[in-house]
């Protein structure tokens, strides 16, 4: 997401609560609201570290008491029963404090009031989560671990039940697939799972995934699909009547297989980062 638009989305969810704006390289705090608790998340921007550096301003003409956490250690603010510094220089009562965002990182600001009765009141603003849940379209390709299936053949005169091994190794299937990954680099890794189908037959996948520039994923592991094998009430060498069939000889069963495959993010051009 465009750091501009991020923002604006930020500043119109502070003017909805009206207490928190949240502008670069500024977050304004109403020390007079009634909101009593705020909780936003912005973007952690990795490309460029000085946006995500912002001074915390609170006007507080009623001298509350303001103290920020970083993750649950204290942050040390301005006094603000100073007005000016030794060498003369006016110091910003506003601005409370300052804070340089990383990964993962929760900023807690805890106001208490001065009132008869102080009431405490607590804005959380965190950087967004490194991992998140992307569905993607592609199609995954399973190899079969296992591809004999019995045949009917003519041995002196009878019929009788022979293996051989298919020509049908792999099957390539249309998928939907759910990736749980960390987002933050051109090349990413992360966890997979996803259904696919055809005309005949619903599968499972699970397994890992990598991701190239959050757009194209690619997926290994495991599927669970319905295959052709020999049917269980048959042998190699058994004399069978001649009105049993091949498609009698053979059964579906659900099997694991290992698969293969590529997707792609839709909401997003895949070719790009």
């Amino acid at each position: 997401m465009k750091t501009k638009i991020l923002l604006l989305l930020l500043f119109c969810s502070g003017l909805a609560f009206s207490q928190v704006t949240i502008k670069e390289n500024e977050i304004m705090i109403d020390v007079d609201s009634n909101v009593k608790s705020f909780e936003t998340v912005i973007e952690y921007i990795k490309e460029n570290p000085g946006k995500n550096k912002y001074n915390i301003i609170a006007p507080n003409p009623k001298g509350y008491s303001i103290s920020i956490k970083k993750n649950a250690n204290m942050q040390p603010v301005l006094q603000f029963d100073k007005a000016e510094s030794n060498n003369g220089v006016k110091i910003n009562k506003d601005k409370v404090g300052e804070i340089t965002f990383k990964r993962n990182t929760e900023l807690t600001i805890t106001i208490t009031t001065t009132d008869k009765d102080p009431v405490e009141k607590v804005y959380k603003i965190k950087t967004q989560t490194d991992w998140m849940w992307t569905t993607t379209f592609g199609a995954n390709a399973i190899f079969y671990t296992n591809h004999n299936r019995f045949i009917s053949q003519t041995d002196n005169g009878l019929q009788k039940v022979t293996e051989i091994q298919s020509n049908k190794t792999t099957e390539l299937m249309p998928t939907v697939m759910f990736n749980f990954m960390d987002y933050q680099d051109t090349i990413s890794y992360g966890f997979t799972g996803g259904l696919g189908i055809n005309f005949e037959e619903i599968a499972v996948f699970a397994g890992l995934s990598l991701g190239i520039g959050q757009n194209i994923i690619l997926t290994g592991g495991v599927g669970v699909h319905k295959q052709t094998l020999p049917n269980a009430n048959y042998f190699v060498g058994q004399t069978i009547d001649s009105s049993v069939t091949n498609d009698n000889l053979n059964e579906s069963q659900y099997r694991i297989n290992p698969f293969i495959g590529i997707s792609f993010r839709l909401d997003k051009n895949p070719f790009k980062k």
